[in-house]
């Protein structure tokens, strides 16, 4: 797999003590080379020398540090059901799924990534510690601290570890709870632990991150991928990027520029990564700079979703000049009403403004993401996408579009933490009646898994009681059915609340959160 990998960095040369350490990524090669923020971390360890780091992934067949020989165990997770490839390595490697069953002998497991920085509680078992934030800088002193602390006791190490702002430490925190289910407290175990784990966030991106490794058997092959903004101003209240990214930063323009140069040093395909690149304030000066460099060289690009009241004749000239027949974009609501309660801040004339400048300028269509499910959503809000959705496609005869549809998962941090979501049953009857209606229109409906959507809802709201169903799921297939087996068999005699208490209920204002220890600000 690794035979025709392009490094676009230089190594270090590692001391004859470097620590050894594992970067694991909770899925297959080709998925982990797609992950830009994966790829950076390793690249990060690779550049100094007292660090020895290896990628491993689930399908990884030989390793070039035995299991036996490795300090330290790094995973990131980017996807609630990401436990599974976790399982996946530790069971491969014959290391216990659960921190409190790994001696001395074994390494400290670390995990990182949106996921745990958001809510880390249902994992919280499986880690030694967590990073809570942007991990750029802090698994370099992660790194330093265990290098200097050989010798010492699994106890020793971690509490070194937790006096790193961002770093928490999960057994070193008692959960109580009341007979109602709900959180009665949340106390520390000992007391050099912090009261709070504060987030943590690189304040100076001036430089963008940008591919390390570059594989054909990535899923974006040969792909030179650049950070082009990081967060999203927009603070769309369901969006857990526009919270957990705070504040919005975005790359000096000309740094961006010099590494487009030196992408295509490398390969004939830049890839422009961000939770919003359209908000970059000099994005027009960067497509008009790819438009300038297509005349050099024949290259191709491709963008993240865009912010369709944002586009630009200059934008859609670079995507077809490019190569691009289709663009991503999020209308989220059909009706101007629940855009502007969600903070989604479109008008239709908005919307209809930005297919004509795509269609006028050479775009195909326009692949559309709606939600379903959202916060004081009534059947007009539905009938309303609908009618957005034929009116669009009326206005713009020959222009393809998709509705891919996913319903509202609450996320922690964002103001919609404390939101029920709706029972799969009423969700089920509006996806079919947006595909009931939406027939012989031309549209392409796509509607996302509503029953995977709740497992995600509830690993997102969950608190580390629901652990132990985690290891169950694993152990039946993971399958989607499997979720309920592993409750019959585990849930009731653990005293596990049922799933739909902790998504389908709207929680209190003074009720405390799983996350209730993670400062956000």
């Amino acid at each position: 797999m690794k035979s025709d990998e392009k490094f676009t960095y230089n190594k270090s040369v590692k001391n004859a003590d470097a620590l050894k350490t594992w970067m694991c990524f909770p899925s297959t090669y080709a998925i982990g080379m797609s992950s830009l923020g994966y790829l950076s971390l390793f690249r990060l360890l690779d550049q100094v020398d007292y660090v020895y780091p290896e990628r491993i992934f689930t399908n990884t067949e030989k390793t070039e540090i035995s299991a036996e020989d490795v300090e330290l165990l790094c995973f990131s997770v980017s996807f609630e059901l990401n436990f599974i490839g976790i399982f996946d390595i530790l069971k491969k490697y014959n290391m216990p799924f659960r921190a409190c069953d790994r001696k001395d002998e074994y390494p400290i497991v670390i995990g990182g990534g949106p996921v745990l920085s958001s809510n880390p509680e249902p994992y919280a078992p499986i880690f030694d510690a967590i990073t809570i934030g942007e991990g750029e800088n802090l698994l370099l002193e992660i790194s330093e601290i265990l290098k200097d602390s050989r010798g010492l006791s699994r106890q020793e190490k971690l509490l070194r570890l937790s006096q790193l702002e961002g770093v928490y430490v999960p057994e070193f925190y008692e959960f109580k709870y009341k007979e109602g289910a709900e959180i009665s407290s949340i106390s520390k175990k000992i007391s050099q632990a912090p009261d709070k784990i504060k987030r943590i966030y690189i304040k100076n991106i001036d430089n963008p991150l940008c591919m390390p490794i570059i594989s054909s058997k990535s899923m974006f092959p040969n792909s030179y991928i650049i950070e082009t903004s990081r967060g999203c101003p927009r603070r769309c209240k369901f969006c857990l990027a526009s919270y957990l990214t705070l504040p919005a930063r975005y790359p000096v323009c000309d740094e961006i520029l010099k590494e487009i140069d030196r992408g295509l040093k490398y390969c004939n395909k830049i890839a422009l990564l961000g939770a919003l690149i359209t908000e970059h304030p000099e994005f027009d000066r960067i497509c008009d700079y790819i438009i300038k460099k297509r005349q050099e060289k024949e290259f191709e690009i491709s963008v993240s979703s865009l912010r369709i009241d944002r586009i630009t004749p200059s934008i859609i000239k670079m995507l077809v000049d490019c190569g691009q027949k289709n663009a991503t974009v999020a209308i989220e609501a059909g009706s101007e009403r629940l855009r502007k309660f969600i903070n989604k801040n479109l008008s239709k004339e908005d919307i209809c403004r930005g297919i004509q400048i795509a269609a006028e300028n050479g775009l195909k269509g326009f692949k559309t993401y709606g939600i379903i499910g959202l916060p004081t959503e009534e059947q007009q809000d539905i009938d309303d996408l609908v009618n957005l959705m034929k009116d669009l496609k009326k206005q713009n005869k020959g222009f393809n579009l998709s509705l891919s549809i996913s319903s509202f998962v609450p996320k922690a941090h964002t103001p919609f933490e404390r939101q029920a979501r709706q029972s799969n049953k009423e969700l089920e009857q509006k996806s079919n009646c947006i595909k009931k209606q939406l027939l012989r229109s031309g549209i392409d409906f796509k509607p996302a898994s509503i029953k995977w959507e709740y497992i995600q809802g509830v690993l997102s709201m969950g608190d580390r009681r629901l652990y132990p169903i985690l290891e169950q799921v694993y152990e039946y297939g993971s399958t989607l059915g499997s979720w309920n087996r592993a409750y019959k068999s585990v849930g009731k005699d653990l005293n596990i609340p049922p799933y739909d208490w902790y998504i389908l209920r709207e929680k209190d204002q003074d009720e405390i959160l799983p996350w209730s220890l993670i400062d956000n600000r």
